[in-house]
């Protein structure tokens, strides 16, 4: 062999080298799934919270207080997510450090707990080898942490990183794989506490055991030991809110569905959202490879559940990008398991057709990455901008937003380390009930005494809540989008009410500032601008803001 031709020869040997040390690496995760767990916490752990997750921990916070739940803390979803927050907020008390920081931490536990379910399961699998095990932990830990980036810790992150492992484990089902009784019944709990924090979670779980029910051509293979654990386990919760929460049932769920359309889009609207489009390539690259026959019974799987998820998506009518993450997800597990089975040659599709589902699958994973990478961890500007003047006006203190987006207060509270004196997290009931009051149209007498009761319980509880912890600082918004009228004035709205015209009297404009949003989480497109009133006395006297806007 001439000089020349060892090069090359040496070159394939090293790069056949390089492949099996990759696989023997890959086949065992406990070398490096562990240091990737660890680099994404300290990556999440400095970032703000997205709003939603910031006022669940003051709410919930509040309820351990003794506060009650759809009384003294006025939420629109069912009580299951704040049980679930309470765990790291009583730490994050009995350790006296911040509770976003020990949310962080509480959800990479609970990822673990995930990871290893999945890993349980896997190993439960003859024809799995470890080489398709590591790989799929690592889609899963991909899946769950890279593309909720701009909503971590939102419910729909939550219930994914609990109900996957049991997604997982049904697609065995469908080649009549087992699974030790013990395993099965920790992955059923962990789905029945996912899927039951909210109501449209459940399409999954239904149409992935009647399609299991179609497969085996007998309904008695929905009796799994999973299976039944989830049912009992939401049934269970059920039953336990009507007995522990029963204003959620009496009070909050009919003024909900009384009012809450003012937040909804048009179908049109939540179609064409951008993360829609993005699903579009996903959608397509699966629908080829289930042709090609590439499409395991395991991808199939998790390609239902994001057809569930898409169908909760729908049926919210928000358009809000968190509530299309559970169909982005599944799709991305659904395509990583079929880019496995075509890398290992498990699959039955044509051997001509591999480069180019590989090419697709490849694609389709790298679209659902990019777009949370591109947006980044979620941040809001105006908790940056308001994190100073909340310092300096009501440290100690508690502060007060007239606004209905709840981006306004939160995460500037938890930020500040201050209080909030409202027990909403926004004015949400009030642009339903003022919308559909101004447009009369087939409104029945008994719907219009609904809404001017649901009214009139806003007017109160603001009054209550101005008394019993009156805000050293107030934020008022001046302009409203989800409002009938876009000008519209909270304070002339609620000066109305003597007792409110009372509470009032003692403050003071300081000043205004403006926020131009723009492709943010405060997605308005729109400059913004909020005046700012603060409430004089000895530990916080109030002068006019050193720069106002």
């Amino acid at each position: 062999m001439s000089s020349d031709d060892i090069a090359p020869a040496l070159g394939a040997v090293s790069h056949r080298s390089d492949r099996r040390g990759a696989a023997r690496l890959l086949a065992r995760p406990v070398l490096w799934l562990p240091a990737l767990w660890a680099a994404a916490l300290l990556f999440y752990l400095p970032h703000y919270l997205h709003s939603d997750v910031s006022w669940y921990l003051v709410a919930t916070d509040r309820f351990l207080d003794g506060a009650r739940l759809y009384r003294d803390v006025i939420e629109v979803n069912p009580p299951l997510a704040f049980y679930l927050m309470a765990p790291p907020v009583l730490v994050a008390r009995l350790l006296g450090i911040s509770a976003t920081a020990v949310f962080v931490g509480y959800v990479f536990l609970l990822l673990a707990l995930s990871l290893w379910l999945a890993d349980r399961a896997l190993r439960q699998m003859p024809n799995v080898t470890n080489q398709a095990r590591g790989a799929f932990l690592l889609a899963m830990f991909g899946a769950l942490v890279l593309l909720p980036l701009p909503v971590f810790g939102q419910r729909e992150h939550l219930m994914l990183i609990l109900a996957v492992p049991y997604i997982l484990l049904l697609g065995y089902r469908l080649d009549g794989r087992d699974c030790p009784t013990a395993l099965a019944i920790i992955i059923g709990a962990c789905a029945a506490v996912g899927i039951g924090l909210k109501p449209y979670f459940v399409i999954v779980p239904a149409l992935l055991e009647l399609h299991l029910m179609v497969i085996r051509r007998t309904p008695f293979a929905a009796f799994r030991p999973e299976s039944v654990m989830l049912l009992a386990g939401l049934v269970g919760y059920v039953a336990a809110a009507g007995l522990l929460n029963p204003e959620y049932f009496s009070f909050m769920l009919p003024y909900a569905l009384a009012v809450y359309d003012a937040y909804s889009s048009s179908l049109v609207a939540v179609l064409t959202r951008p993360a829609v489009l993005i699903l579009l390539l996903p959608a397509c690259a699966f629908a080829l490879a289930y042709a090609a026959r590439a499409a395991d019974r395991r991808s199939v799987a998790f390609a239902i559940a994001s057809v569930g998820f898409f169908i909760g998506y729908v049926l919210q009518s928000k358009g809000w990008d968190y509530h299309l993450l559970p169909a982005g997800v599944t799709i991305f597990l659904a395509m990583g398991q079929i880019l496995i089975a075509l890398l290992q040659r498990t699959t039955s599709a044509p051997a001509a057709r591999r480069p180019q589902l590989i090419g697709w699958a490849a694609a389709a994973l790298a679209m659902l990455a990019v777009a949370p990478l591109m947006r980044g961890p979620f941040h809001n500007p105006f908790t940056e901008k308001l994190l100073p003047i909340v310092r300096t006006y009501a440290s100690g203190g508690s502060i007060y937003a007239f606004t209905s987006h709840v981006w306004v207060g939160f995460p500037l509270v938890n930020e500040a380390g201050v209080g909030w004196s409202s027990r909403f997290p926004t004015q949400w009931l009030l642009p339903g009930a003022r919308m559909r009051l101004a447009d009369k149209t087939g409104l029945d007498p008994q719907e219009e005494r609904q809404l001017r009761g649901i009214e009139q319980y806003v007017i109160d509880s603001v009054a209550a809540d101005f008394e019993r912890r009156p805000p050293d600082l107030v934020i008022v918004d001046t302009d409203n989008p989800y409002m009938r009228d876009a000008n519209f004035d909270y304070l002339a709205y609620f000066e109305r009410d003597p007792r409110f015209a009372r509470l009032w009297q003692p403050y003071v404009r300081i000043g205004e500032i403006s926020l131009a949003v723009g492709a943010s989480p405060l997605n308005d497109g729109t400059t913004r601008v909020f005046s700012l009133w603060c409430r004089p006395g000895p530990q916080h006297p109030c002068p006019a803001l050193a720069d106002p806007g």
